[in-house]
């Protein structure tokens, strides 16, 4: 396995012909480009794990316009497959590679789930019990501020680990932004598919846009 070193801004370094061309649209306040990163040695060169073929990785540059600054959030953007429908918002990295779990109560009855941020909450998938990670709580929250979903969310300690540093790291900054910026966002969708099957939705305080991968 091949572990990139840095590249400026992004902290992804990838050959020209290892991924997808990008595409780029314009909403109201910003203008975002994207690009899928699907493949297993991909994955690995860009976050130095395939984070069990669980999740797709993108890529995005994010442009504010009209010189004002425009705040962003991960509920903002959902990848969605034509293929089979399923989609899911951006996930953050605690989420993926931290120590926060589901407690289940006696007769299997769900007692809150704890979280370190307000994050959607997804259970099983990477690192849980294998199956595919499943959202709890309200699928409509795309696009509403953080913590709007119907799971309860309670503060809790995630174990530091170097691929949950990794992942932070390389994320795209998010919150307000004054100038361009370049990342990785991660949504738990299968990978494993063709890249004109997805598609990127963005709908925050800078608009909207759709942008259809190829």
């Amino acid at each position: 396995m091949r572990i990139a070193a840095t590249l400026a801004t992004a902290g992804v370094l990838l050959a020209a012909g290892d991924l997808p061309v990008w595409v780029t649209e314009k909403a109201a306040d910003v203008t975002i480009s994207a690009r899928v990163i699907l493949d297993k040695e991909a994955q690995v060169q860009a976050v130095g794990s395939d984070l069990n073929r669980q999740y797709v990785i993108v890529e995005v540059k994010l442009v504010p316009r009209g010189g004002y600054p425009v705040t962003m959030t991960r509920e903002d953007f959902l990848l969605r497959s034509a293929r089979d429908a399923e989609k899911s918002t951006a996930e953050s990295p605690e989420r993926i590679a931290g120590s926060a779990v589901l407690v289940l109560g006696e007769g299997g009855q769900s007692r809150p789930i704890y979280s370190q941020s307000g994050d959607p909450v997804f259970v099983g998938g990477f690192p849980g019990t294998g199956g595919r990670p499943r959202r709890l709580g309200s699928e409509d929250t795309f696009g509403a501020p953080a913590g709007a979903t119907e799971a309860a969310v309670a503060p809790s300690k995630a174990k530091e680990t170097p691929l949950l540093g990794t992942l932070q790291e390389k994320e795209v900054r998010l919150g307000e932004i004054r100038k361009p910026v370049t990342g990785l966002l991660y949504f738990p969708v299968d990978p494993k598919q063709k890249v004109k099957n997805l598609w990127l939705h963005y709908k925050g305080a800078g608009g909207t846009a759709d942008l259809h991968f190829r």
